[in-house]
């Protein structure tokens, strides 16, 4: 009976560590999927902030998991907790103006989530051009060295969209991190040694131009998306920024 009892204990505590593991949401056994959404919609020549702001949508086409969102001008924007059936999932996405109603990107979109995985999802293109889209950007997990980030370089430059990017570290010995990073692409990770600022000039390689020296904030040992994004949503095409989402 005394060994019955030891048993049926262990069973329980078993069943209770397995439990805890189920809710966290960035645990193997969790059954949603995390969602990072940037707004990078812009409007050529001016205009008002209304016109790029936007609901997004996913599954539930009549619920936005976020409403009234504006031009993102962080890099460390919160995340959406996106309940999935199954371990993958195809889900609809929609992006639409807050004031018109109307799917911006002729939505709805089908998006793979994967449970436990987290994505940056950016909607870009500008509202007077037929370049409009909608990106998710599954982030790869990763152990990153100390005094080291991993980072991934995405290109939002709507008005550029026929060139191609690339990133390199300032100064005259400076290192190539990607090249040849076309409009919506997300790059392949590459790591670069950084503690406190992440620092690089972005070229239009096509035209064999630099367009700006842009940095942001990093901590060493994390993993980033960096967004290559305008300043604002009327900006002019030289003036740009770089937004970190953090990970890890």
């Amino acid at each position: 009976m005394i060994f019955l009892r030891l048993v049926l204990a262990a069973s329980v505590a078993g069943l209770s560590t397995f439990g805890c593991d189920e809710e966290d949401d960035d645990g193997l056994f969790s059954d949603n999927a995390r969602i990072y959404f940037h707004n990078q919609l812009t409007q050529v020549g001016g205009g008002s902030e209304d016109d790029v702001t936007v609901d997004l949508f996913v599954d539930n086409q009549n619920s936005p998991v976020q409403d009234d969102v504006g031009y993102t001008i962080t890099g460390n924007v919160s995340a959406e907790s996106i309940e999935l059936d199954d371990d993958s999932e195809s889900l609809s996405f929609d992006a639409r103006g807050s004031s018109s109603g109307s799917t911006l990107v002729n939505g709805p979109l089908n998006r793979t989530l994967t449970a436990g995985d987290r994505y940056t999802v950016v909607l870009m293109g500008d509202t007077t051009l037929d370049n409009r889209q909608l990106r998710t950007y599954r982030h790869q997990q990763m152990t990153v060295t100390s005094g080291q980030i991993r980072v991934r370089f995405i290109n939002t430059l709507s008005r550029l969209s026929g060139d191609e990017l690339s990133v390199v570290t300032p100064g005259a010995a400076g290192q190539s991190l990607v090249s040849g990073l076309e409009y919506a692409e997300g790059s392949n990770y590459v790591s670069v040694n950084a503690s406190g600022t992440l620092e690089v000039t972005v070229n239009n390689e096509t035209q064999g131009l630099e367009i700006d020296q842009v940095s942001c904030s990093v901590s060493s040992g994390r993993s980033y998306d960096a967004i290559i994004a305008y300043r604002r949503f009327d900006s002019d095409d030289d003036q740009i920024a770089l937004f970190c989402q953090p990970f890890n």
